[in-house]
């Protein structure tokens, strides 16, 4: 058996829940709150692959990378702020 000992708002927080009467005691608590987190895992784990897949087709197809799209932005916003300099300082 494996004992865990709650911050006094990580006790306040499960006495609330045990109030509503939704959960018996506090290893109900915990175990729901361990649930959530691995839901939570799952989903960043499912999301992250999303990116790579994502990432994987958009190289195949060509696509540019958000890097590469800011790199140009950036190269012409620079160009007309020089243009803009030179024609003010006429």
């Amino acid at each position: 058996m494996t004992i865990v000992r709650l911050t006094p708002e990580q006790e306040h927080i499960a006495q609330a829940a045990m109030a509503t009467g939704r959960y018996a005691g506090p290893e109900e608590v915990v175990g729901a709150a361990l649930r959530l987190l691995q839901a939570q895992d799952a989903q960043r784990a499912a999301f992250r692959l999303s990116l790579d897949e994502a990432r994987r087709e958009s190289d195949a197809t060509g696509y540019f990378q958000m890097d590469e799209i800011a790199a140009e932005l950036d190269a012409i916003i620079d160009a007309e702020e020089a243009k803009q300099r030179a024609g003010a300082s006429r």
